[in-house]
């Protein structure tokens, strides 16, 4: 407005200079210029008068606008304010019931670790549900809203939800079943594939002959009974095998190194099953008693103090169960085909396990060649009885490498009956 006065005051003054010069000229000439000067005056006081109504009209108009833009952004400032507020509300209620959560949570493991990993996988999956609502509130809040979309993505985010909870709760379920039976790791690959055998001697028929089950009937009738026994030895090692099984194959190798060096070896692992309480080889020799356990495991596996645990535990425990150990020289022994953590190598140290690496050789003589009496029997790796069988070399048993080898020192196999029918 002040710039609009200023030029009001210019234009006055500019409009006055001109009347002044030509009334000063109208007055040297003639009277015409006295009507000049009174139509020059009107102009002016029409001019000045326009002027001012457009000035006005201007102010008018601006404080209308700048009304207009002062109430716009009052009120886009309070509903900033409010969402802003709504959001903080959000974020305190969503905060609150996640330490309520983690609260409860406590609380349950308190009691009960069971009700406590129930709270723990209702806590993860409710967490993974978040980014499901944040899709479902974006496409209800979108410029033409998808409220049925919306409703759907929350229907299977629920969904999911309740079947996060149950594999959350299965997984903790079999890591505690690994924490206190080390042992069922080695079926963890092999449990759900019905290829791998879980057994070394799965028949259970004493009467049958094994050896028909890697021959066939032709073979099994043609053939004489060394060469059949040796070839039914040939397809059972080149048929695949569980990773139970060849930790079993492992723990005889270890035994088979054992027996030929004078100990007396037991086989415990693989006559009590899950039951073996973590002694693969009971080993006596003299005074000295010791308890295996044996891990074929991939070299880039790593084993650790739990296993360790486990092995001293058990060799403290069975002085108190076995009265036939008690006196004797107990050492734990940890026999592995690949390394151990840190831990467990500073563990074995300080609790006295022995820990010895080893690799397995696949080709060690695999035939028991037993007396029993005047009965010189051999047994092939698949036989029923072969992990009860104790080879003592003293008492002139041994391991052959094949049938025909075993039968040349005078070993029979025991004779089974087959009914091809």
């Amino acid at each position: 407005m002040g710039q609009i006065s200023n030029l009001h005051f210019k234009t006055v003054c500019a409009l006055g200079s001109t009347l002044f010069s030509h009334h000063a000229i109208a007055r040297s000439s003639d009277g015409g210029g006295a009507f000049f000067f009174f139509f020059l005056i009107g102009a002016i006081a029409l001019w000045v008068f326009c002027l001012t109504r457009i000035e006005k009209g201007v102010d008018k108009k601006l404080t209308e606008r700048k009304a207009e833009i002062e109430a716009k952004e009052a009120k886009e400032r309070s509903i900033t304010k409010q969402q802003a507020e709504n959001e903080r509300a959000q974020i305190e209620a969503l905060f609150q019931h996640k330490q309520k959560l983690l609260t409860d949570t406590m609380s349950a493991l308190n009691v009960s670790h069971v009700q406590g990993r129930q709270w723990l996988a209702e806590f993860i999956a409710e967490a993974l549900q978040a980014p499901d609502e944040a899709k479902a509130r974006a496409l209800e809040t979108k410029k033409r809203p998808a409220l049925k979309a919306a409703e759907e993505v929350r229907q299977i985010s629920a969904e999911k939800r309740a079947l996060v909870v149950r594999l959350k709760y299965l997984e903790y379920a079999l890591k505690t079943y690994h924490e206190y039976y080390p042992v069922l790791e080695q079926y963890h690959e092999d449990i759900l594939n019905d290829e791998a055998s879980l057994h070394l001697d799965e028949d259970s028929d004493p009467e049958g002959d094994y050896v028909a089950r890697y021959i066939s009937k032709e073979e099994y009738l043609r053939l004489s009974p060394a060469d059949r026994n040796q070839l039914a030895l040939k397809n059972w090692k080149a048929r695949r095998k569980s990773n139970v099984e060849i930790g079993r194959i492992f723990e005889r190798y270890i035994g088979y190194l054992y027996e030929c060096d004078g100990w007396t070896v037991t086989y415990f692992g693989a006559t009590e099953g899950l039951e073996d309480m973590g002694r693969d080889l009971i080993c006596i020799k003299g005074n000295s008693l010791h308890i295996v356990q044996a891990k074929y495991w991939a070299k880039h596996k790593t084993i650790h103090e739990k296993h360790v645990f486990q092995l001293y535990g058990t060799s403290v425990l069975l002085p108190l169960t076995k009265s036939e150990s008690k006196g004797m020289r107990i050492t734990p022994v940890f026999v592995a085909t690949t390394s151990l953590s840190e831990t467990a190598r500073w563990a074995a140290e300080h609790l006295g396990v022995v820990i010895r690496p080893l690799d397995m050789d696949h080709n060690y003589p695999l035939i028991k060649c037993n007396i029993n009496g005047k009965s010189k029997i051999y047994h092939l790796p698949f036989d029923q009885q072969y992990d009860r069988v104790r080879i003592k070399p003293e008492l002139g048993e041994l391991y052959a490498q094949t049938a025909h080898e075993a039968e040349q020192h005078g070993f029979k196999r025991a004779k089974r009956h087959v009914n091809f029918s």
